[in-house]
């Protein structure tokens, strides 16, 4: 029997596998062709890789070509690497690229390099714009939501790409050109707010990538599966031009997660002994680096509205924390149980608690003898408290022995501890730098924070301009925290 007449004595291969193959094939033949990367031209070792990719690539289009004549049954052990998702209990699923029974990872592993690329992102909605690279966001939503990509190189081989997630309401396979995704959608507790609770895998075999593309819940699932359909990864050598993808090796990234998962990783310090930390009183002076500069918080005032502020000045955020009036909203504290692999998250209670403005006065001196520029401010506001000689980060709210719940979600903005007004703007983005500090001169800038109400008697002013709230920074230590309760 003649090569060409086998197909005749086989099923019918589905059009999509046929078109998967085709594409595979495609794709296997432009690796063949990638540019080498390290190693001296003319090396043995550089000899030997091109020699070896060639000679796979070639196999490789072989086999599928004839996969595509003969049906799918008569090359089952063709090492073809594919994106797949195993179910997991009722609500879990395993996200994993596996090869064909006849690959071998290890070899196969050894044989290829991982080149650079770039990416391009073939489709975006309507009204999506970049941010930075792999983030996109609605420009009416700048920051808050859209999509945000990572990638991992598979610098183990491809099919050690092995991720496992619980609480997953939905899930399913797609192509994108050529390449398998898996979509992920999970429980969208809180409707009233933009949330990632979509997650997209696909795997980029050619080049030897897979991305993890977040997608927020302004983002309909279609929409986020036809900007994951869309991305490509092309090899590149110029290194020059600043789009070069910036990926995880999947070992340093397994790495990290074993030491997280074995708890070695950096613990945060949030109790100290109360002589450890400095504190400073509403009035005094200090200083807040080592050119001269000293902060002095001249005044604090606890608010209820938003009239007092510059207008021109007050974010969308904080703008539509208030109500038509300017009056601030209640922060809504959701007591939620999270979901597993075998369970969904879900709220268990939730209540309304009401939010204050916390305006504070800081005077900022250059006591030095030259002109300071772009002098950068910075605040966090932080709940502590004391107890037998022990100065304590302020937990989160936590469950009792008889509660459901296992997680409080504040869903206002007493939930950070970032600032969220000032009215000192300078810098090339116009944002927290004062211009400049003549030797000598001050300049005022007034500051604002939202807390709950049952927070005041635990607040502290650091104005370590290395940000980190929720810790006992050493760079926090050295400024001391000003003693702001009321």
């Amino acid at each position: 029997m003649k090569l060409e007449n086998l197909k005749y004595e086989f099923p019918e291969m589905p059009e999509e596998i046929r078109v998967m193959i085709e594409k595979e094939v495609e794709k296997q033949i432009k690796t063949e062709q990638m540019p080498m990367k390290g190693g001296k031209r003319g090396s043995r070792a550089d000899r030997h890789g091109r020699r070896g990719r060639k000679a796979m690539g070639r196999t490789a289009a072989a086999s599928l070509i004839a996969a595509i004549l003969c049906g799918t049954t008569v090359f089952a052990g063709v090492g073809i690497y594919r994106i797949q998702q195993k179910k997991i209990g009722e609500h879990g699923v395993s996200v994993d690229v596996s090869g064909g029974e006849n690959m071998d990872a290890n070899a196969a592993a050894e044989s290829y390099t991982i080149p650079d690329v770039r990416m391009e992102a073939g489709y975006l909605p309507e009204g999506m714009v970049e941010v930075e690279q792999g983030k996109y966001c609605f420009e009416d939503a700048l920051y808050q939501g859209g999509v945000s990509m990572t990638f991992y190189r598979m610098d183990t081989g491809d099919d050690k790409f092995e991720i496992q997630h619980g609480d997953v309401l939905s899930s399913e396979t797609f192509m994108a050109d050529g390449n398998e995704g898996v979509y992920l959608e999970y429980p969208n507790l809180y409707e009233e707010e933009i949330s990632f609770n979509q997650r997209i895998y696909v795997a980029f075999t050619d080049v030897h990538y897979v991305m993890e593309m977040y997608a927020a819940s302004d983002v309909s699932k279609e929409e986020a599966i036809k900007i994951a359909e869309h991305v490509k990864l092309i090899p590149t050598e110029d290194t020059e031009s600043g789009n070069i993808v910036n990926a995880w090796d999947w070992s340093s990234y397994q790495e990290g997660s074993d030491k997280f998962a074995e708890g070695e990783v950096c613990e945060t310090v949030t109790s100290i002994d109360k002589k450890e930390m400095k504190v400073h009183r509403i009035g005094d002076s200090f200083p807040v680096n080592d050119q001269g500069l000293v902060a002095k918080v001249a005044d604090v005032k606890v608010l209820d509205d938003i009239s007092a502020l510059d207008s021109s000045l007050v974010d969308e955020d904080l703008r539509q924390e208030a109500d038509g009036n300017g009056k601030l909203r209640p922060a809504t504290i959701q007591y939620v149980k999270d979901g597993n692999m075998d369970s969904l998250s879900q709220e268990v209670d939730s209540r309304e608690a009401p939010q204050k403005l916390v305006y504070i006065t800081v005077e900022y001196t250059n006591t030095g003898s030259e002109e300071m520029t772009d002098v950068l401010f910075f605040g966090t506001m932080e709940r502590i408290t004391e107890a037998d000689g022990t100065m304590q980060m302020a937990a989160e709210e936590k469950p009792g022995d008889n509660d459901a719940w296992e997680r409080a979600v504040n869903h206002g903005l007493s939930g950070f501890s970032e600032m969220f007004y000032y009215d000192v703007r300078g810098g090339e983005r116009g944002n927290n730098y004062i211009g400049s500090i003549m030797p000598g001169e001050t300049v005022t800038v007034h500051m604002l924070w939202v807390v709950l109400e049952e927070e005041l008697g635990k607040l502290y002013l650091n104005l370590d301009t290395c940000g980190g709230g929720s810790e006992f920074s050493e760079s926090a230590l050295k400024i001391g925290y000003v003693d702001i309760r009321q």
